[in-house]
This record gives structure tokens, C-alpha cells and sequence, in this order.
């Protein structure tokens, strides 16, 4: 190394000690570009207009990155790489000098797995964590956990020398994820996962928070730490940030919103809540599922078949279950069923199914709630939108449930839906007493003779404790005046010791509605259906 690299290298020995002493160091190197007065520095034209345009490249990657926008990071990557080399003048030598890289040897067990995810990574990508996961056996069956110790013997059967490119990669990552990036779980948020979340764990001054939805399970990364309460407050701050959806503050204590690659995101603080947390669902995480990806039961192909004759029959048909148990992905799936020339209207409090994504040759309009406008009143509009079809992304109040229970019979063809309710007599229940809460109805049993009038087929997932998800039964909802309750529900498949099993047919009343919406060849495959 030369005289002057020797004194360089010197003078940031103190720098490259520590995390936050690199991180403020590029800070303030970013922030001098920004400052910078261009009209100073005497160029001509054609250099202002180039410098000009770099800088407003740079603001707007810095805004847009940290946020899912896999674009404004590569280029925050690359530019942070380049800006270490002039700022540190590092090589293969001077590199391992870094905290990160002489740390390692102390076992620290977040730059380990760093180190493990950045390998896997380069080979694997955005499926990474999952192969990491299951080709080290990490969560074998029904385990929660990922301690420090599981990170420790996989990186002594996995560990490889890293080349010094290799070395300054993993290093930009690292300043950047503590920079404008999501801190320790900016890769884990990028995977293909079903979510992410942290500050949801642990007594007061312990940050060891991060938990992720992996394959239907809420999984504890016991190993990575926030390390203080300032770093979990960046983070979440962060990480809704997207389009700047407004302030996050003591009176307003909870964001519910989107990233720039459509997960939604949770955000709540205190007084609100107990610790700054939030919660990062990546709904769709590997594209939209075709129905045979999502059931590969025995018999499966029974089920199937049944909900797609359901959906082409325009049968309203809720799809319930507990949270994570796949009712979207399986909503999602289904339109792909519906007669491509019905136009379809969408509900949500998030954008979540993005169906436009999918079904770009479709006539699709989408709303959400926002602070100002609830639900009802986007189902209002939707009657004005011509829409053939009304999904629902969850029925979760009381307004929305009536409305939907009430247009079901005057307004579109039919509706999809998704509820949280346990059983398909709770399902009923639930409706009816939305109704009554609402007041479009006073009397129970008329309230409730309603909601089966509307309400058709009940599709129920169960997600069990190892992670499986599957459909535990299909059934239908079949008005019965002469009874007190004024219905019967019947089971038509349910899933028994590890198959799909049929246990009822379509009643011929049924069969007739189904079939007044099929076109002619599809009749005649209906009517050679044993379902």
C-alpha cells in the first residue's frame, strides 16, 4: 500500500469499527452530493445538464427505495459500492479490517446469516430463504424457532471464502439496509416468504422481534436483534413510507398500506400499541397460483372441479378460514374461472389482489377503503361501474356484510368473498347479525332466511400446525323453511385422512341454476360431471 493509502487507511480505522460510523460517513457524503452547487463548479453546459440529472436520479432513488422498489435498491447498491471505494480507498487487505468481516470470526450470528443468505442468494434468488430453510432442515416439523445455534452449524457446513468483489457486495448491502434499507430484515422482506414482521415479541428493552409467515407459520428468527428501540422505530418508519401515505403520529397510531411491489403493510406505534411493530404480508409472493398448484391432494381434482363449475354457474360463494390459511391466493386463483366477458368490481381495505396484474385483458376496477371513504360506500359505487361480478377482499364489518347480503339479490350476477368465520353455521349467523346491527331488518329468522337466500356455497381452509393448507370442506347452505332455523347446511366434500372424500351431490334444483349460466358445450360437460 502506498504512503498516503497507509495514512487514508489510518484515519478511517476508527470509521470502519462500527456500523454507525460507515453509515454516517456515507450519510454525509450523499447529503454533500445533494448540497452541492453545480453553477460553482464552472462546467459547460453538457456537464451541468449530466450532473443535473445524476443528482435528481439519486434524490429520487433515495426516496423510492427501502420500499419494495427492487429498481431504485440496485441502483442505491451500486452507487453506495462506488462511493465505498472512493470514500475508503478499500482492498483485498485493508476490506477485512471492517467490522462485518472481523466480527465474522467472533461468531456473530446476524453477519453469519447474512453471509449464508448472500451465498444462497447468488445461486438461488429471490427463493434463497426457502431453499436455505429446507435444504438445512431448519424448521423439520412443527419447530417455530431459528435459534443463533441452527445459523452456527449450518455456516460451518456451508461456509465458503468470499472473494474481495464478493466481500465489497455484502458490505454496500449492509450499509445500505442501516442507511435508507429495512435494517435486518431488508433481504428477508425481499424473498419470496409470505410475510414478515418485527416489534412483536419480547419484554421491554429486548429486541430480538422478528418473526416471518413462512409456508402458512409464524416462524421466531430468535438470532437477529434491532438492538434499540430507535433502530425499530426507523425501520417501521420506513417501511410505509411508500407514496407518502401520511404522518404516523400519537393521534393517528396505525398505518395500514402498500409497498411499491404491492405487499401490504402494517404499521402501529405507541400509545396505540404496547411497541413500535410492524407487519409485512406478501400476498401472492410467487405470482398468481393456478388452482392445481394449490390442492395436490388425493382427489383433489374432485374439488376443483366443483369450484370451478360453482364459479362459471355464478353461485355466491364465501371462502372462509383463519388468517394465513390462503383464502386470498385461492380467490385469486378462482377468477380465472369466471366467463372472461363479465366485468368484475372489486372491494378491498388494501390492495391486495392486484387482479389487474393477472388479468390485464380484463375489465377490472378496483377500490379500497380509505380514512374517508368506507367500504359501503365504495360497494355503493360499484353499483354505478357495470359491473357483472362483486368481489370482496374480506367482509370484516357490519355495513359491508349487509350491503352485500342485500345487493346480492337486486345487484351483480353474483359475489366472491372471503370471512373469517369458523364454521359455515357461524357464517350465516354472522351475516344475519349484521343485518340486525344495521337495521335493515328487525325480526331474526327473516334476517336470516336473507342471507341463505343469498348466500350459496361455503369454501373452508384450514392451515394446520406444520404449515399445510388445504380445503377441509365445501358446503352448501340450502334454505329449509320448515325448520327453526330456517336452513340446512350440507357438506359436499370434505378433506378425511389426508384425501379429498365426496360426500353429497348437487341437488337437481341446484344443478337447474348452475346451468341456465353455461354456454352450450360447457352444458353438456356439466351434465357428465358427477359432482
Amino acid at each position: 500500500m502506498s504512503e498516503q493509502g497507509l495514512e487514508l487507511f489510518a484515519r478511517d480505522t476508527e470509521m470502519l469499527s462500527d456500523l454507525e460510523g460507515m453509515v454516517r460517513r456515507v450519510s454525509e457524503h450523499v447529503n454533500h452530493i445533494l448540497r452541492e452547487n453545480l453553477y460553482e463548479m464552472k462546467l459547460d453546459a453538457n456537464g451541468l445538464k449530466r450532473l443535473a440529472r445524476q443528482k435528481k436520479e439519486l434524490r429520487e432513488n433515495l426516496a423510492r427505495c427501502g420500499v419494495g422498489d427492487d429498481l431504485a435498491k440496485a441502483y442505491m447498491l451500486e452507487f453506495l459500492q462506488e462511493s465505498l471505494l472512493k470514500l475508503f480507498h478499500f482492498n483485498e487487505r485493508t476490506i477485512d479490517e471492517v467490522f462485518y468481516f472481523r466480527d465474522t470470526g467472533r461468531k456473530n450470528p446476524e453477519y453469519l446469516f447474512d453471509r449464508l443468505l448472500f451465498l444462497y442468494k447468488k445461486k438461488y434468488g429471490q427463493e434463497a430463504l426457502r431453499v436455505l430453510i429446507e435444504e438445512n432442515g431448519l424448521l423439520k416439523g412443527t419447530k417455530q424457532v431459528i435459534t443463533q445455534e441452527d445459523i452456527f452449524a449450518v455456516y460451518e457446513r456451508r461456509r465458503r471464502t468470499l472473494s474481495f468483489v464478493e466481500k465489497l457486495e455484502l458490505l454496500t448491502w449492509k450499509i445500505y439496509s442501516s442507511y435508507k434499507g429495512l435494517g435486518i430484515i431488508d433481504e428477508i422482506r425481499d424473498m419470496n416468504i409470505d410475510g414478515v414482521s418485527g416489534g412483536v415479541s419480547g419484554m421491554p428493552g429486548d429486541y430480538r422481534s422478528v418473526w416471518m409467515f413462512y409456508q402458512g407459520r409464524s416462524v421466531h428468527l430468535e438470532f437477529l436483534d434491532f438492538k434499540s428501540e430507535r433502530e425499530l422505530e426507523r425501520v417501521c418508519r420506513s417501511i410505509c413510507r411508500f407514496e407518502q401515505p401520511g404522518e404516523l403520529s400519537k393521534a393517528r397510531g396505525y398505518l395500514v398500506h402498500e409497498m411499491a411491489d404491492h405487499s401490504r403493510v402494517v404499521v402501529a406505534r405507541p400509545d396505540f400499541a404496547e411497541s413500535w411493530m410492524f407487519f409485512v404480508r406478501k400476498l401472492g409472493a410467487g405470482g398468481k397460483r393456478e388452482l392445481t398448484e394449490l390442492f395436490a391432494q388425493s382427489g383433489a381434482e374432485k374439488v376443483i372441479e366443483l369450484m370451478q363449475w360453482l364459479v362459471k354457474g355464478c353461485r355466491v360463494l364465501g371462502i372462509t378460514g383463519m388468517q394465513g390459511c390462503g383464502k386470498t391466493t385461492l380467490l385469486m386463483a378462482l377468477v380465472e374461472s369466471i366467463p372472461p366477458e363479465y366485468t368484475l368490481r372489486v372491494l378491498e381495505m388494501a390492495f391486495e389482489l392486484h387482479l389487474r396484474r393477472w388479468y390485464p385483458d380484463r375489465n377490472i376496477v378496483t377500490f379500497r377503503e380509505t380514512p374517508t371513504i368506507d367500504g359501503w360506500e365504495g360497494l355503493e359505487l360499484q353499483k354505478k361501474t357495470d359491473g357483472a361480478v362483486s368481489i370482496i377482499g374480506e367482509v370484516a364489518s357490519a355495513r359491508v356484510a349487509a350491503w352485500m347480503v342485500e345487493s346480492g339479490q337486486v345487484g351483480s350476477l353474483f359475489t366472491l368473498f372471503t370471512h373469517h368465520a369458523k364454521t359455515t353455521r357461524a357464517l350465516v349467523m354472522s351475516l344475519r347479525n349484521s343485518l340486525l346491527k344495521e337495521g335493515s331488518f328487525s325480526n331474526e329468522r327473516v334476517a336470516t332466511q336473507q342471507v341463505v337466500s343469498v348466500v350459496n356455497f361455503d369454501v373452508h381452509l384450514h392451515l394446520d400446525r406444520e404449515g399445510r393448507r388445504y380445503i377441509e370442506r365445501i358446503t352448501q347452505i340450502r334454505e329449509l323453511p320448515e325448520r327453526a332455523d330456517g336452513f340446512e347446511t350440507v357438506d359436499l366434500i370434505v378433506y378425511e385422512d389426508g384425501s379429498y372424500k365426496q360426500k353429497h351431490r348437487l341437488d337437481a334444483q341446484t344443478r337447474s341454476q348452475i346451468q341456465r349460466w353455461l354456454s352450450d358445450e360447457e352444458r353438456e360437460a356439466f351434465r357428465a360431471a358427477d359432482i
